[in-house]
């Protein structure tokens, strides 16, 4: 394993895996998780990242800018341009080649900015439980707030979040318990605490853009770097901020780019029971899987 922070913006990443010809897989984690979810399970087994790597596939873990491991900025000054602008100096000037992008949630809004304004390092995507772009527009109700604290409710989930503005944000137990796990019949839940126990901090600019509370969760403007590519959009039964009917809209939104996209729902594969922290989950290995299969069948179009 390699690792490393790009000097321009602090990003922090691994390298794991040797890989061949074809491109690389770059993954991106979602808020108040580091590039460690990627690394193990919640029983102490190796992670997506490893297993990856160990069918063959170079594998880039990262940490975003300014959180977890990725150093010299100050969380509370950042929004998603800046999250964006530290992906795209990582995969230009230190990746340096194709990448099939594994985004998980809010890493979704991150990555169609890189196929925006770098699609010949984008060979394809496989998004997992991601959000969609800046286009389709969050639903969310303001509760309360006194110019520094806020209390918003995210509307797809019907969670409710305190974020102060001048603080990095920490994921609450109605984000936890309602958003997170969910319905999920496949996360352990005596395992809470050892998955709390890995979130960070976060910026809370990014978590107001994404819930459509500020602007700035990043729309693409320039869709020509779609054309074509393929994406495959993964989730599953019981997340409910990646409900079938949100999933498909964003299906529906890239197809209209001309990308090639499908949608893979787990419930389609007789996969039911996934929230939204499916590496954490009890069948985490059997979702790498189709995880791999699909990096492996997106990886291939884009050689064809």
């Amino acid at each position: 394993m390699r690792c490393g922070n790009e000097p321009s913006t602090g990003t922090y990443y691994e390298v794991l895996g040797e890989g061949g010809e074809g491109p690389a897989v770059l993954m991106i984690h979602g808020g108040g998780a580091t590039g460690a979810c990627f690394r193990g399970d919640l029983d102490g087994g190796p992670g997506w990242a490893d297993q990856l790597a160990a069918r063959g596939h170079e594998v880039w873990v990262t940490d975003w800018p300014g959180c977890g491991r990725s150093g010299n900025r100050n969380v509370i000054d950042l929004e998603y341009a800046d999250i964006v602008a530290g992906y795209r100096r990582l995969l230009r000037d230190v990746i340096g080649r194709p990448v099939v992008v594994i985004p998980h949630s809010m890493g979704g809004a991150t990555t169609w900015q890189l196929v925006e304004h770098d699609p010949d390092l984008v060979a394809g995507v496989v998004s997992v439980a991601a959000s969609f772009p800046g286009n389709i527009r969050s639903r969310s109700t303001v509760l309360g707030e006194d110019g520094s604290v806020i209390r918003v409710r995210f509307e797809d989930s019907g969670a409710e979040f305190t974020i102060d503005r001048g603080r990095g944000y920490l994921y609450e137990d109605d984000y936890v318990y309602r958003q997170g796990i969910g319905g999920s019949t496949r996360f352990k839940m005596d395992k809470v605490d050892t998955m709390r126990a890995g979130f960070v901090p976060f910026p809370p600019k990014m978590l107001l853009q994404r819930m459509g509370v500020l602007p700035g969760l990043p729309p693409v403007t320039d869709t020509s770097g779609f054309e074509g590519l393929p994406i495959r959009l993964l989730a599953g039964t019981e997340d409910p901020a990646h409900t079938l009917e949100i999933e498909r809209s964003t299906v529906e939104l890239l197809r209209s780019w001309g990308a090639e996209a499908e949608l893979v729902w787990l419930g389609d594969r007789g996969i039911v029971g996934n929230g939204h922290f499916m590496m954490f989950e009890d069948n985490s290995r059997e979702i790498l899987a189709v995880i791999d299969e699909q990096v492996n069948a997106v990886a291939a179009l884009a050689r064809a």
